[in-house]
């Protein structure tokens, strides 16, 4: 069973989050890697905070390989302190 937070007096579900938030950015898998892409991601997960699906709170940063071993992404960083 998992395990309830709180956060400002609301229970939140961490791995169902991460599941929801996964889902919604599977789409933008293929799109190459920009600050458009970012502000993108951005708005729709404002949006779906908005409605209430993501309460927990995060931040979206680019990641690049300075050396190009590895592909550059996007990625999502959930708040583990709630």
């Amino acid at each position: 069973m998992e395990e309830e937070h709180y956060f400002y007096g609301k229970p939140i579900y961490r791995s169902r989050e991460q599941e929801y938030i996964q889902e919604l950015l599977s789409k933008y898998r293929k799109e190459p890697v920009t600050e458009e892409l970012k502000q993108k991601i951005w708005e729709e997960l404002q949006l779906a905070k908005h409605e209430g699906r993501i309460t927990i709170p995060y931040k979206i940063d680019i990641r690049q390989d300075p050396s190009k071993n590895f592909p550059d992404y996007i990625e999502v960083v959930l708040d583990t302190r709630v």
